[in-house]
């Protein structure tokens, strides 16, 4: 697979605990997926190939935005019922932090819980069913990563 950059809107810490607690519920049933671990839960603001590097760090040390408020309503399904996310509302401001780095269409805001096969993802769907409760985060900072594997480039505290 080749490289690729991502823009994140990182989550706040307490919405970083509350996201760990219901995809620990899920692992904790003998899953481990394929979902990229070991980063901050975010909503990823877009993909973009390598040759964007310096235009994509110019644009978030340009960022002027304040934090964003998330609301975490719904849980969903994606790519042959094989990735299963929490997903908060598309606000405007979420919408124009997304639009700072990227004008992409048919984006959808969303956390990755687990990526695995649709018969261990529709499990994991029902654990996390009879758990979730909607709640509401901040995205505090956005942030610059290369994938695989995965490396921090640069970070904007949203202020």
């Amino acid at each position: 697979m080749d490289k690729f950059l991502c823009v994140l809107g990182i989550f706040d810490e307490a919405t970083q605990q509350v996201l760990g607690e219901y995809q620990r519920a899920v692992l904790a049933q003998g899953f481990t997926g394929r979902q990229t671990m070991g980063i901050p839960f975010h909503v990823t603001l877009g993909t973009f190939g390598l040759d964007r590097r310096q235009e994509l760090e110019e644009k978030l040390l340009a960022l002027k935005t304040k934090p964003v408020e998330a609301f975490f309503n719904h849980m969903g399904l994606f790519e042959g019922q094989q990735v299963l996310f929490l997903s908060p509302d598309v606000t405007p401001e979420l919408l124009a932090l997304k639009e700072a780095f990227s004008q992409e269409k048919g984006w959808t805001a969303h956390t990755t819980m687990l990526i695995d096969s649709r018969e261990n993802v529709l499990a994991g769907l029902e654990i996390l069913g009879k758990r979730f409760r909607r709640f509401s985060g901040r995205i505090e900072r956005a942030a610059l990563y290369e994938f695989f594997p995965s490396k921090k480039l640069g970070e904007k505290i949203l202020e």
